[in-house]
């Protein structure tokens, strides 16, 4: 099994709403403490009580700084990060988090990412709620999240750059792509930290996931506001999720019999299909009306790429239709990694098993790459590539 976390948005979500969350879910707020020393913020202040909104209990997390928000830069705030002690995992979603939110500012005030210069986001408040959001979820062991749709409010906030209207420009280029639901609350509901740390955390294909989830723990935690329409509240479940497979996105066959094209083309119309992102293109011989040879062309592909994979199909071959349904489908969970050996740098897959345990193989490509340049024959490059793979296992 896997640990999950789900962001319930229904009233937006903060820094200090999921730090909230995090320590209603079983997160010491020393922990959070011990990360703000960790980085040597100066002067900065962690409270933590209990507190409740609209009969709802939930946890308070309010972090006090005294400095005067200084604005800095992306690179300091990844020297800060990079230099501290802080465990491997935890610098790594923290620096993807300043990261994506650096890239966010720089596009909407026009100046390059090296450049660009944190105001509200670059005080030491800010940074304990990424940094502490980070450390908080690696306490947790989250190995996977979720999400529902971003709730954002209406009106005007004000910002070191001024008056600027809800939500603000740097939230909206965060959320691009996310699904979002635009509320008649005049105030800010997701703040750019919030929608840093969610946005980078969860994938755009897992907001309102569609799967089954099995919860544990539920955690809240409230913001610095008081709504009047609902509980300023960000809702965060924990629980756990089978690694037998992934259940993936709607997927559809599509097939079709060609019995009159130069069987020179089918090659290329296999690449077409695959450069166009098909899981799958298989050929089959059939017999097919007046005992007629020819070719039964099936496609694997996820259903919203149907229509270009119709066009594809239509336009590279002779068939005059395509027939398809929609199935299901489970997947291991797998990633491709480059190892180093003493023969070169090798593409592996590694795909988890339902037991726990991995499975590496070697992609072929890099197989065949190394056997022409070293003149070595392939099978005795792939048997030294096993072996070195069963030494040393890459992460």
């Amino acid at each position: 099994m896997m640990k999950i976390a789900y962001f319930d948005m229904f009233s937006g979500v903060s820094g200090d709403m999921i730090l909230g969350a995090l320590v209603d879910c079983g997160v010491p707020p020393e922990l959070l403490r011990e990360t703000v020393a960790i980085l040597g913020l100066k002067g900065v202040k962690i409270e933590v009580w209990r507190s409740e909104a609209h009969g709802i209990a939930a946890a308070r997390v309010k972090v006090e700084s005294h400095e005067h928000h200084p604005h800095r830069s992306l690179s300091s705030i990844q020297e800060m990060i990079g230099r501290s002690t802080l465990a491997g995992e935890v610098k790594e979603t923290a620096l993807k988090i300043f990261q994506r939110l650096g890239e966010a500012e720089a596009t909407v005030h026009g100046v390059d990412l090296e450049k660009i210069h944190f105001h509200e986001v670059g005080a030491a408040d800010s940074i304990a709620d990424i940094v502490g959001a980070a450390a908080g979820f690696h306490f947790l062991e989250i190995k996977k999240y979720y999400a529902s749709a971003f709730r954002v409010g209406t009106g005007f906030v004000e910002f070191s750059h001024g008056r600027l209207p809800e939500p603000v420009p740097a939230t909206v280029k965060l959320i691009e792509g996310c699904p979002v639901e635009k509320t008649s609350v005049e105030a800010e509901l997701t703040t750019p930290t919030g929608a840093a740390i969610v946005s980078t955390l969860v994938k755009k294909e897992d907001f309102v996931p569609e799967r089954d989830l099995t919860f544990i723990t539920v955690g809240y935690g409230q913001g610095s506001r008081t709504l009047q329409d609902r509980p300023n509240l960000l809702r965060l479940f924990i629980g756990e999720q089978d690694t037998t497979g992934e259940l993936c996105p709607t997927t559809v066959v599509m097939e079709c019999n060609i019995d009159d094209m130069n069987p020179e083309f089918f090659e290329y119309l296999m690449d077409q299909l695959f450069q166009a992102g098909a899981y799958d293109v298989f050929f089959t011989p059939v017999q097919m009306k007046k005992n007629r040879p020819g070719i039964m062309l099936r496609i694997l592909t996820d259903e919203e790429k149907l229509q270009s994979m119709a066009r594809i199909v239509l336009t590279e071959s002779t068939t005059i239709g395509i027939r398809y349904h929609k199935v299901s489908r489970i997947t291991l969970v797998r990633k491709t990694v480059e190892v180093d050996t003493p023969w070169g740098k090798f593409q592996v897959k590694i795909v988890a098993l339902p037991d726990g345990t991995c499975r590496m193989k070697p992609e072929y490509e890099s197989l065949r790459e190394a056997a022409r340049k070293s003149g070595v024959p392939l099978l005795e490059i792939a048997a030294r590539l096993d072996s070195f793979l069963e030494k040393n296992p890459p992460r």
